[in-house]
């Protein structure tokens, strides 16, 4: 068995749901390319998050990237690595997102966490059902101390299965579906930052035309230890439509903001 079954094997055994975890699958130096460009560049398009169960940002759909960062999103939406995902994942015909909604650079700074979730299903334009995430992190010297793991959870009973610690170098490929748990709610520690690129592969169904009522947006999953604000806000955001929880992000923006010299 050559390595790419290996590693397909590895996949497809992994619990509590198919992930695989590889490190230096890119060359360390075009991610040191990345990781300086990205913190020097001041010209990118961020979406914050502030709310009792997320506290990140990350770039907006359609940005445009520095070079070496770009140059990472077209390798990964290559016919040649879209070939190598089918390998060690068994997922055919896989497709690319060029507008990256969800993914491209995350950045999550001290006492940032994102809490247990389930990704989108369906992608909210084309409808492709949401099949594979691929994240590779870009943190310098960092271990358990920092926090930040990237957490897999199994469900009935929702329990932790998995921690992952986001080391400089490290790719995890990740199966999607509606069970496939995962977060990293524990807090970042003060100072220090956790930077990740991620991108969604997906696959056209027969019945994409018939999913129009599916989830095209995160679904936050109960845990033991949430408080109580945040149960509500993941009890809101599960049940109401988008274009609500965007109304209501953009009041509390304006509520939180504030006053201008001379306001009362």
């Amino acid at each position: 068995m050559d390595q790419p079954d290996r590693l397909r094997a590895q996949y497809l055994a992994a619990q509590p749901f198919p992930h695989l975890i590889v490190d230096d699958l890119f060359p360390a130096s075009w991610m040191r390319n990345i990781l300086n460009e990205c913190r020097e560049d001041r010209n990118l398009c961020w979406k914050s998050f502030d709310t009792a169960l997320q506290k990140k940002r990350g770039t907006q759909p359609d940005s445009d990237f520095p070079p070496y960062l770009q140059k990472y999103f077209d390798f990964i939406n290559s016919g040649p690595f879209l070939r190598l995902m089918t390998r060690l994942t068994g997922i055919e015909a896989l497709l690319p997102d060029p507008t990256l909604y969800g993914g491209g650079l995350h950045v999550v700074s001290g006492q940032g966490f994102f809490d247990l979730h389930i990704d989108f299903q369906h992608h909210p334009t084309t409808l492709l059902t949401n099949r594979l995430a691929i994240i590779t992190y870009l943190n310098d010297e960092w271990d358990q101390t920092c926090g930040g793991n990237l957490e897999l959870w199994a469900m009935n009973p929702t329990r932790r299965a998995v921690e992952i610690i986001p080391y400089f170098g490290r790719t995890v490929l990740m199966e999607q579906s509606a069970t496939a748990a995962h977060g990293h709610p524990t807090p970042i520690l003060a100072g220090r930052e956790r930077m990740a690129v991620i991108a969604y592969f997906y696959t056209s169904d027969a019945g994409t035309q018939r999913v129009r009522r599916r989830r095209t947006s995160t679904l936050y999953v109960p845990r033991f230890g949430r408080s109580a604000n945040a149960r509500l806000q993941a009890a809101l955001h599960n049940v109401l439509p988008q274009p609500i929880i965007r109304g209501l992000r953009t009041v509390r923006r304006v509520l939180r903001a504030p006053r201008r010299s001379g306001e009362r």
